[in-house]
């Protein structure tokens, strides 16, 4: 089975791609669409259920291939896994967008930031809700950890799955907030249809 990829010309990406940026992102990049029971779907499980880290890694270079591709250049601007909440990766034992961002960085030499963003609430599953309501559901979720410092810089915010942006979209209003420059939006897949992701 194939995985689709995301062209420059697609709808689906560029209807994302707009909603970001009608908010608080400067631009969206993701090398694939996400299809329930397709194979990247049973990547991202063995990622972040399965602890095979290392499909995190490569995954990422697909997505820091689909930067250069999507937006011409890549900006000079610091990765940001989004975060887990803090019981959640203590369950996991990881965050599978830091590895993610590990395989952007391992092309392109940006530097990343793990710790810079904090998930304060642990929130319900977004798997069954519309995008109001996920828009509700992570509002005031996340902040910046007590020592950061990002007024003036750029960020690209990595993560595996995009489903309607309610969750980029927080992160990125949460560092504009205090100051950043610009933010971006660097995902594996978005997702075709906003049912087919298991959050």
């Amino acid at each position: 089975m194939t995985v689709r990829r995301v062209q420059r010309t697609d709808t689906l990406y560029h209807d994302m791609r707009d909603r970001l940026r009608a908010r608080e992102l400067t631009d969206l990049a993701s090398p694939f669409y996400f299809e329930k029971d397709g194979t990247l779907q049973i990547l991202i499980h063995q990622l972040k259920y399965d602890e095979i880290t290392i499909a995190g890694v490569e995954l990422g270079r697909q997505v820091a291939v689909a930067m250069a591709t999507l937006w011409g250049e890549i900006p000079d601007a610091t990765l940001v896994p989004v975060p887990l909440h803090a019981a959640k990766e203590r369950e996991r034992g990881y965050n599978q967008s830091v590895y993610i961002a590990r395989g952007i960085q391992s092309l392109t030499g940006l530097p990343g930031s793990a710790r810079l963003l904090r998930r304060r609430r642990n929130t319900p599953s977004q798997t069954h809700l519309n995008r109001e309501e996920r828009l509700a559901n992570v509002q005031d979720a996340f902040e910046l950890a007590r020592d950061a410092r990002v007024e003036g810089a750029s960020f690209i915010l990595v993560d595996d799955v995009i489903t309607t942006g309610a969750t980029i979209q927080e992160c990125a209003r949460v560092l504009k907030e205090h100051g950043a420059h610009r933010v971006y939006a660097a995902s594996v897949a978005l997702a075709a249809y906003a049912g087919d992701v298991d959050r």
